[in-house]
């Protein structure tokens, strides 16, 4: 108990001192334990907060806690804690050189999936009137996954496909099987607190998203380029990071894991009346399990804002970036099932540098109306490539912003919400590609050159519309405009490629939800989503996976989808839906030597189910299901077959057990059905399933954990592809099967404090 008290002691000082507070002899206390209603047990962590003050502490792990230097007088005194409902005591008296004791119970909050407000759909409502599955994934779900990188995280969300191919920071991402023809995650919109990553052609680079201080991830399936434009045409993940709380406050997390995996985290974050900052580090290494497989990282981040009251709401966040990766190449079958760690490739890899800006403003201007502003600034620097015969550099700056207005009144005395916005973004590029000798590594003479424009602008209006007391109608449609320039610098007279063009595209979506009961929703909706094609794709081609076509049409998706979600109790959530996705020229290189082609239309049919479940205060988890078939609709060689890498089924499962000591222990199981490697249907990967197990233990405001991945030590890929080429002298096509191994058996040890 002395550790304890001199832990309040220090809180408490540091507390007095950022409001003024000098005299403790002419000041009272206020001191207290916190307890579970359900079991009388001390609640830790639980945030005590005088309102007029500003001031506060935060409860031990017996649930005590103290303020200190308290001037006399009549105060407000609340009390949250996530998973609890909040308490307020007003009219606390605090008398000159007297404590005030208390002892208080907290009634566990029941997890409502419906009641749950988001943000991913730019305006905010609850989970309960959203036409689409969303999926929330909280501070708590977070802290077991333990992920590493954004694609870590979403392992609970039913419908997604990551390519972990290099075991670093940043791998590919895919929902419902779009996407997984491409060498990085394109089709899915990426926020951090509603910014958009994406670049313009839809490229997604996940380095340096900080999910150590992430509170929640948000997920939305479907096309949301009603709201968002392209570059959403399968859903949207949105991460929120935690706001900073009045005082000072910070953490430090560190893991060491197998294959010398390390990661150190670190963040200050506080706040003074209306002023909040956040200030961030993070430094993440892998030895990988090949050989030549790399990944350094170093990150650094800061968040202001500042909420000006009448004059409304502003916040700057800013991030730097260095990430560094060797590429040890795929393994062919016999390497892959023998379990070798060669590395194939010898120069593959990359340097990058990024940096990222972004300032918005709030305001509200009526008692239901609010604007909206927002601009940013993208800047990625990169180096290498993914063949050894090759090197290239290539810059890319984005600049970008937002203006949208909200306002809500009643028709027919029915609550009616429009949002109208206007979003404008230009993106510029250069790129430089030379050879390189493959024996030595020595960069060569210049092969190609040129510089990029890629200007887009975006109207949207959006009318939810409360029809009945149980049912929302949502009506949303965009129009945007998209503009490309290319300026071959290499290449002169006929050869040269330069050329410019231009797409434009509406995306209407309609959605509903009903409620026929007060813990169940029925929703459903009816979208189209559209990316317009890279300019690579168009003018410049790629050495590595196809050449240019400036012919190329834009990608549209139309979406039906229809589900239901709700809770049974306190202790059961659950969501699942049944979908149809019809894919129209979709975007592929194709051939020998491949050349970027719209290959006609794919359909995609599926089911995706989730439950959560909490029957106890120890004991939860999770179960997600999903199901997809794919199918070639209009391909002159593969009508009826499969698309390569979509697994039929899939299933994640979790269960947590959470002892009255401060132990958590959970163990985890993922399925992987096989999938063709190839859309000819000749070549098979035959799944997997894996293990993992987690222990954590907390103590005061430190933690300890202890995490065994693959724990059968399962030989398995995290991406399978095969291609052919076809012999003109022996007239036989032959196959290449390429693998990127998952790790074996590994163990990673985790501690961290939080103050």
């Amino acid at each position: 108990m002395r550790s304890v008290s001199i832990y309040i002691l220090i809180v408490s000082m540091l507390m007095s001192t950022h409001a003024g507070m000098v005299s403790a002899q002419s000041n009272g206390s206020i001191t207290g334990k916190i307890v579970d209603s359900s079991n009388n047990l001390g609640i830790e962590f639980a945030q005590v907060q005088i309102v007029e003050l500003g001031i506060g502490s935060v409860s031990d792990h017996d649930g005590i806690f103290e303020i200190s230097n308290i001037p006399p007088g009549t105060y407000t005194l609340e009390l949250s804690m996530l998973g609890f409902l909040p308490q307020r005591f007003k009219k606390l008296k605090v008398m000159a050189g007297q404590e005030q004791n208390l002892k208080i119970q907290l009634q566990p909050e029941p997890y409502n999936l419906n009641e749950i407000t988001i943000s991913a759909t730019k305006i905010s409502k609850t989970i309960k009137n959203a036409g689409s599955p969303i999926y929330v994934i909280g501070r708590k779900e977070m802290e077991q996954i333990e992920g590493r990188n954004v694609e870590e995280s979403l392992a609970t969300i039913p419908g997604v496909f990551t390519e972990n191919r290099f075991n670093g920071g940043s791998n590919v991402v895919s929902f419902r099987g779009i996407g997984i023809h491409t060498h990085v995650t394109r089709g899915i919109l990426v926020l951090v607190d509603g910014v958009p990553l994406n670049e313009t052609s839809g490229r997604v680079d996940f380095e340096g998203v900080d999910m150590e201080n992430a509170e929640r991830v948000e997920v939305i399936k479907g096309p949301v380029s009603s709201l968002y434009g392209p570059n959403g045409i399968t859903g949207v993940i949105n991460i929120i990071e935690k706001e900073p709380e009045q005082g000072i406050h910070g953490g430090f997390n560190a893991h060491y894991g197998s294959y010398d995996m390390r990661k150190l985290s670190g963040n200050i974050n506080g706040g003074i009346k209306d002023f909040k900052y956040l200030i961030k580090s993070n430094y993440i290494y892998s030895g990988g399990y090949l050989d030549r497989q790399v990944y350094d990282s170093k990150s650094f981040g800061i968040k202001l804002s500042n909420d000006f009251q009448r004059l409304g709401r502003l916040r700057f966040t800013a991030d730097y970036i260095n990430a560094y990766s060797e590429y040890a190449g795929a393994l062919d079958s016999a390497m892959f099932y023998n379990r070798s760690r060669e590395a194939t490739s010898k120069f593959t890899g990359g340097d990058k540098d990024m940096f990222r800006m972004n300032l918005n403003y709030r305001k509200q201007i009526a008692e239901k109306s609010d604007i909206f502003g927002s601009i940013y600034y993208r800047k990625r620097m990169n180096e290498g490539h993914y063949r050894d015969s090759q090197f290239g550099k290539d810059d890319i700056h984005t600049m970008g912003g937002e203006v949208r207005w909200k306002s809500s009144f009643q028709i027919f005395s029915r609550v009616n919400t429009v949002s109208l916005g206007v979003t404008v973004e230009k993106e510029t590029g250069s790129e430089e590609l030379y050879a390189r000798d493959e024996d030595s590594g020595e960069v060569g003479e210049l092969i190609d050159d040129g510089n990029s424009d890629y200007n887009l602008t975006g109207l949207y209006i959006q009318d939810e519309y409360s029809v009945l007391s149980n049912l929302t109608l949502t009506l949303g449609i965009r129009f945007d405009y998209v503009q490309y320039n290319w300026n071959d610098n290499f290449n002169s007279d006929e050869e040269n490629t330069s050329d410019d063009g231009s797409v434009s595209s509406a995306s209407p979506k309609l959605g509903l939800a009903f409620h026929p009961g007060e813990n169940i929703t029925i929703f459903g909706n009816i979208s189209k989503g559209f990316n317009p094609p890279q300019i690579s794709q168009m003018f410049i081609g790629s050495s590595y996976s196809g050449h240019p076509n400036p012919n190329l049409k834009p990608e549209y998706l139309i979406n039906y989808e229809l589900g239901l979600r709700g809770s049974i109790g306190s202790a059961i959530n659950y969501q699942g839906s049944l979908f149809r996705m019809d894919f129209i020229d979709q975007i592929v290189a194709e051939g020998d030597p491949p050349t970027y082609e719209n290959i006609g239309n794919t359909r995609h049919i599926g089911i995706e189910a989730a439950i959560r479940f909490n029957p106890t205060k120890n004991l939860s988890g999770h179960l997600s299901y999903s199901f997809l078939n794919t199918e070639f609709i209009t391909h002159p060689e593969y009508t009826g077959n499969s698309l390569r890498k979509t697994p039929v089924n899939q299933v994640n499962t979790s269960i947590q057990y959470k002892f009255n000591f401060g132990l958590t222990a959970s163990v985890d199981y993922i399925f992987m059905d096989n999938y063709y490697m190839d859309n000819q249907e000749l070549n098979t990967y035959e799944g997997h399933s894996l293990f993992n197990s987690k222990l954590i233990y907390k103590v005061w405001n430190c933690y300890v954990g202890l995490r065994i991945n693959n724990i059968l030590n399962r030989n398995y890929a995290t991406w399978a592809y095969a291609s052919s080429s076809y012999d003109f002298r022996t007239r036989e096509t032959s196959w290449t099967k390429s693998y990127y191994p998952g790790l074996p058996r590994n163990i990673t040890l985790s501690i961290g404090v939080n103050l």
